[in-house]
This record gives C-alpha cells, sequence and structure tokens, in this order.
C-alpha cells in the first residue's frame, strides 16, 4: 500500500519569500520548486495564473483538497505536497546443505521507499518531477541470528565473524555462517599387478649395444608367481555435522579378487598367485577383477623384429615364420606354422616345425638339455663345496672355546690355501649361464644365479654361521632332484625338412621329408621318413632312417648308444654308422639294413 508521509506546505507571500523570481514581464503566474515546496508567484491584474501538472509519486493537496492532472494555482493558495511512501518486506532464512556440513544465512533486506519533489525553474506551466530514495531497514543482531541458528539445530562451528559481517554490512545474498567438521579422507581398495611389463626404453648392455629385439613385451609367469597383491583401504574417521552429528566418512571402494583357470586367491583375498603357466590376464568389470593364467600365446604372424625375441613361461604358437637372428623359447610346446631361418628355437616340451628349417637350431625339452649342459659343471661344484664345508667345520672345532669366527672368514682361508680352483669353476659356470636360456629353469634361474652369485668373490663372506652355507649345499641337491624327477618326461621334435640346422631333443626327433648337413641329438628315438645327406644324428635310442647318403659319396654320421640298434631302408656307400663306441663306413650301397651290437660287442649288418 501507499501511505502519506510528510507534509510540505509552500510560503504563500513572494514578497516574503528570498526564493521567488523576478517580476513576470510577460504578464504570467509562474510556479516553481525549492527544498520540496511548490512557491506561486501571481500575474498582474488581469494576467493568465500559473498551472501545475502533478506527478504520482507526491500527493499535492491545494487548501485541503487533493488535486491531479493540470491545476490552476495562485499565491493564494495553500499547496501541500506529500511524498507516498512504501516498504518492500525482507526476510532472514536458514539453509542448511544436504549433508549438513554447511549452514547458510540467506539475507533480504527491507527496504523503505520514499520520493521528493526535484526543484524546478520558474514556470507558468510547472510540471512536477520527483526523485525516489530508498534506505534499509535490519534490525537483526548477533544474538538474534544466532539463536535463529540454534531454532534450525545449528549449534556446531557457526562463524560469528560471518554474523558479525552481516549485522554491520546488511547486504544481501547468501553468506556461509556454520561449517562442520570434515571426516577424515578414506583410502579405497587398491590393486598391484606385479605382471605387467612395459615396453620402456631399451636397455643398453655393457658394451652399449641396443637390442631391439629384446624389449620384453610378453608377460609370462611361473607356478607360485605372484601376480598381484590387493591393498585393503580404510574408511576415515568420522566428521561432525552442523548440527552436531556424527558424519560417517565416505565407504571406501573396495575390490573383489577372482580367481579364474590357473589362479589362486590366497591370503583372505590379498593375494594372487599361478597354479599354471602361462600368459597372465586380468578383466576389470566393476569392483571385480578377474585373473587368469591363458597357457598358450598365439603370435599370429610372423615373429620379427617388430615382435621381439619371444619368452614365454607356457605354450607358444606361430601362425608365421620365425624371421633370422630371432629366438623363440618356452617353457612348454612350440608350434611354428612356416619356416624357420637363422634362429632358434628352444623349448620346454615338444617343437612342432611345419616349414622348412634352415641354418637354424631347434632344442627340445629344453630344460633337460640346459640341466645336462650345467650338471656336470654343478657336480663338480656341489662336490668341492661339501668338501669345503667339511674341512671348515673341522677347522672351526680345533679353534678355543667362545672364539668368535664368521664362517664366512674360515670359507675364504681355506679356499685360498686349500681349494684353490673353486674359483676358476665358480667363473667358468658363471660364463655357462650367461649364454643359457635360463628361463626354462623356472623358480631354479633364480636359485641357480643367487647361488653362484653368493659364492663368487668376497660375496663368500656373507655366510655368517654353518648353516647358512649348508642352505646353500641343499639347494643344489634339490635342484638334481628336480631334475631327476624330469627324466621319464621325454619331448618330441617334429619336423619336415631341416638344412644345415642342429636339432636337440630330450626325446625323440621325428623328420618327415628329410634333412641336409644337419646335427640332430636325441635321447630317445631318430625317425626320419625321408632323405639323410650329410651331417651327423646322434641318438640315446634307436634310429630308422629311409635313406641316408648320396651317389657322391655325402659323408654322414649316424651314432646310437651301445644296446640300440640303426634301421636304414636305403644307405649309400660312404655312409658311417656307430654303435657304441664301434664304428663303421659302409663300403657300397646296401638296403633294407639293421646295425647293431653282437654279445661280443662287435658291430653287425644285417639285412631285414
Amino acid at each position: 500500500m501507499k501511505e502519506k508521509n510528510e507534509r510540505k506546505t509552500a510560503s504563500l507571500n513572494p514578497g516574503t519569500d528570498t526564493s521567488s523570481p523576478s517580476p513576470n514581464n510577460n504578464n504570467e503566474g509562474v510556479a516553481w520548486v525549492t527544498g520540496g515546496k511548490i512557491y506561486v508567484q501571481d500575474p498582474e491584474e488581469g494576467g493568465r495564473k500559473a498551472t501545475i501538472i502533478t506527478c504520482p509519486e507526491v500527493q499535492i493537496l491545494v487548501n485541503g483538497n487533493p488535486v491531479s492532472g493540470i491545476s490552476e494555482i495562485s499565491q493564494k493558495d495553500r499547496i501541500e505536497a506529500i511524498p507516498f511512501s512504501h516498504n518492500d518486506p525482507g526476510f532472514v532464512k536458514v539453509h542448511i546443505s544436504p549433508d549438513k556440513m554447511s549452514a547458510f544465512l540467506e539475507i533480504k533486506n527491507e527496504y523503505r521507499n520514499t520520493y521528493e519533489l526535484i526543484d524546478c525553474a520558474p514556470s507558468p506551466n510547472l510540471v512536477l518531477k520527483a526523485r525516489h530514495k530508498k534506505e534499509v531497514i535490519f534490525n537483526e543482531t548477533r544474538d538474534s541470528l544466532v539463536n535463529l541458528l540454534n531454532k534450525h539445530k545449528v549449534s556446531y562451528g557457526i562463524d560469528l565473524s560471518a554474523i558479525d559481517s552481516i549485522v554491520k554490512d546488511s547486504k544481501d545474498g547468501m553468506i556461509l555462517v556454520a561449517r562442520g567438521l570434515p571426516p577424515g579422507q578414506s583410502t579405497d581398495d587398491m590393486v598391484e599387478l606385479l605382471f605387467e611389463h612395459n615396453a620402456g626404453t631399451p636397455q643398453e648392455d655393457i658394451k652399449g649395444t641396443i637390442d631391439f629385439k629384446e624389449l620384453g613385451t610378453i608377460p609370462s609367469v611361473s607356478v607360485g608367481d605372484t601376480l598381484a597383491r590387493k591393498m585393503p583401504g580404510q574408511e576415515g574417521s568420522p566428521g561432525i555435522t552442523v548440527t552436531n552429528q556424527l558424519y560417517k566418512a565416505k565407504e571406501p571402494k573396495r575390490i573383489s579378487l577372482l580367481a579364474g583357470p590357473g589362479v589362486e586367491i590366497v591370503e583372505d583375498g590379498l593375494r594372487v598367485i599361478a597354479t599354471s603357466e602361462g600368459q597372465p590376464k586380468v578383466q576389470k568389470s566393476s569392483n571385480n577383477w578377474f585373473f587368469s593364467i591363458e597357457p598358450v600365446l598365439t603370435i599370429p604372424g610372423d615373429v620379427n623384429v617388430k615382435t621381439g625375441n619371444i619368452r614365454f613361461k607356457g605354450d607358444v604358437i606361430i601362425m608365421g615364420s620365425v624371421d633370422n637372428d630371432m629366438s623363440v623359447s618356452a617353457t612348454g610346446n612350440i608350434t611354428v606354422q612356416n619356416i624357420i631361418t637363422k634362429c632358434k628355437i628352444t623349448a620346454g616340451g615338444d617343437v612342432t616345425i611345419k616349414g622348412n628349417i634352415v641354418n637354424a637350431e631347434v632344442v627340445s625339452g629344453g630344460f633337460i638339455v640346459l640341466c645336462n649342459t650345467l650338471k656336470p659343471l654343478l657336480h663338480d661344484l656341489l662336490r668341492n663345496l661339501e668338501d669345503l664345508f667339511i674341512s671348515a667345520n673341522l677347522m672351526i672345532e680345533k679353534l678355543p672355546p667362545n672364539t668368535k669366527v664368521i664362517f664366512g672368514n674360515v670359507l675364504v682361508l681355506l679356499i685360498e690355501k686349500k681349494f684353490i680352483n673353486l674359483n676358476s669353476l665358480l667363473d667358468k659356470i658363471s660364463k655357462k649361464i650367461k649364454v643359457l636360456d635360463l628361463k626354462l629353469l623356472g623358480n631354479y634361474e633364480h636359485i641357480l644365479q643367487k647361488t653362484i652369485n653368493r659364492l663368487s668373490g668376497i660375496n663368500i663372506l656373507q655366510y655368517q654361521t654353518a648353516d647358512e652355507f649348508q642352505k646353500t649345499l641343499q639347494d643344489l641337491s634339490n635342484f638334481f632332484y628336480y631334475v631327476d624327477s624330469l627324466v621319464d618326461k621325454r619331448s618330441v621334435v617334429s619336423i619336415k625338412v631341416a638344412l644345415n640346422s642342429v636339432i636337440k631333443s630330450s626325446g625323440d626327433v621325428t623328420v618327415s621329408q628329410g634333412c641336409f648337413n644337419t646335427h640332430i641329438v636325441a635321447d630317445g628315438n631318430v625317425k626320419v621318413g625321408g632323405i639323410v645327406r650329410g651331417g651327423i644324428i646322434q641318438a640315446a635310442d634307436d634310429v630308422y632312417i629311409k635313406e641316408i647318403g648320396s651317389q657322391m659319396g655325402t659323408k654322414s654320421l649316424v651314432m646310437v648308444a651301445k644296446d640300440k640298434k640303426i634301421k636304414i631302408d636305403h644307405a649309400f656307400e660312404g655312409v658311417s654308422v656307430q654303435v657304441g663306441k664301434v664304428s663303421r663306413t659302409l663300403e657300397k650301397e646296401m638296403v633294407k639294413i639293421v646295425v647293431s651290437l653282437d654279445d661280443e660287442g662287435h658291430l653287425q649288418i644285417r639285412n631285414y
């Protein structure tokens, strides 16, 4: 509603009013406004009186009667100007955030709106104009605002300085006036993957050469390897809301480890271990991480510089070829669908090459072949260490009682004085290990390298007690026990054609078409369903060859163990056969022969 405020009455005697204008030359009455009041000067007799045009913001009373529009006025009239006024209502509201960790005061001030006439120069037709005036009305105090917050249950974390600022400044807006105590930061479950290999920057060897074929981009694991560890998250400490209630911290994100084929979850769900060899994989779905082992690695094309050398714990299938100077090794079986040239294939299990083999080396039963290579040296090492252990204990027994001597010092003294060849033997083994693909040894790769390193040079001083040294002897003994347990697990090499190559197998070798200038070494049988031209075939069991040698007298040698036999469908002159240590070179072309030793150890060649 509009309401009247105050009356302003003009002086009606211009002769006594210092604000009256100069005499009217046009014989017209004039009116003007000064200080919110209306003044009038009449014209000379017979002249036209002054008029005013009212404005809506101020009510004009002439002789007590309201006027509007255009009105004629004179000096005799009692003119009053009464400005209209009204109030814009305000409010103070309390807002609490949904999490109840913050409280705000929404301030909208109350305003009093009034008007006053604007000064105007004398005019016969005075048009009144008004000026708007706005005044803030704020009656709240610190206590009243705090009481309002308490009424809305806000009692914790009230910011009195913010409230004082509201009282002082009286500004509209949303002001933060209370803060809760935030809860502690929760930590989510985290999983560390231990099998991921980054293709990072290739490493230089000791000569500063970078081998870009050895980037190690394909992860593979052995039985018992840890694939991942989970670090459980922790819930943060609770906070306090502005309504003085406990505020629970954010629930940590939980991750469940799930086991697929070849995987086991242990330690109450905190560790993932491999129960089979192969390529570890993980699938993440929401809060579940599903681990599995893929036992077969499939290379869809060729093995070349782009793929890098293949080192895998499990089976490998190569759909293409293996290029020059590349190598493939696996603890399981290896199958190559196309040719291999000037490369090395080493498998812990069987090897199948469906294309030709040119200037390459193929090894199956690689673990056994590796072990047989290392076995004589390690046997010699173990025998020396056992003698060293006995001598060291005898020397310590001769020392005075309570003598504190580190076992490693006694070992060093004995090596310098008595076991002078031990260091050269260790050096020989170390060099041999460096050229062998020890990944085929599985967990024993680490054990052997650690053992040799600890026995070498001044590292032997690390042995504090006899028990520590005896543990090293036990590790070596366990290696031999493990090798002996694998003797019956014979592997097979199956090939089509081999040229100028080396074939080694802990079991059998089967050649479907032929081999040329190739050296075959097998701990089992050798069967060649085609032609053998040149080279050596050396087997621990029987050998069967469809045709060997040539009319040009190509030198070919076939060797078997003393209690085994050689069976040949067609042998040319010049072919050498050996059973045990007894050998003979054929002096003529022969067909369908069997070569073996008789009971007296003489070499016999007979037809079948």
